[in-house]
């Protein structure tokens, strides 16, 4: 055994679940952003958390609204996937750039892709510091899935894409 650090260790623990931060911005626009820290937090209430840098538009637009959609993005959103993560939204419209189409829940006033296994609605309910990042710990308000779809995972600690097993 050797001592490494945490980017490395993100590499060997992969693959890790790829969602989709999608919220709104002040303009009413969407803003998407990959993020892979990513985890249940609780059965009942069901909640989940994720954690991003503070600084990102996500963060910001999801500390404003309190409200996203965190989207597991299937197969077919790879090249818009690895876009969306390369640049910031607070800036441009990345969905101009790389569009996708786009999908609602009931209820739910923030867009997701079509091409999605399992969409989260969610609820900020607390925010921890937690080093560099933001931890946000969010109530699940409501879950739609097809699981027809093949979701993406986070490689190489996020240096690509891919199915949870390349073929």
């Amino acid at each position: 055994m050797k001592e490494i650090n945490i980017g490395q260790a993100t590499a060997i623990t992969s693959p890790d679940p790829l969602m989709l931060v999608c919220t709104k911005k002040e303009d009413g626009a969407l803003n998407m952003a990959p993020v892979s820290f990513f985890m249940y937090a609780s059965f009942t209430p069901p909640m989940l958390a994720f954690a991003m840098l503070p600084t990102a538009n996500s963060s910001v637009n999801l500390l404003r609204t309190g409200k996203a959609v965190l989207a597991a993005p299937s197969v077919s959103l790879r090249d818009a996937v690895m876009a969306y993560g390369s640049s910031s939204g607070s800036d441009k419209n990345k969905l101009e750039e790389h569009p996708v189409a786009l999908q609602t829940m009931e209820g739910v006033d923030v867009s997701f892709p079509v091409d999605t296994r399992i969409a989260f609605a969610v609820t900020l309910e607390q925010t921890v510091q937690a080093g560099d990042h933001n931890l946000y710990l969010c109530r699940i308000d409501n879950i739609s899935a097809d699981e027809s779809r093949e979701a993406l995972f986070a490689w190489e600690g996020g240096a690509k894409v891919a199915p949870a097993q390349e073929k």
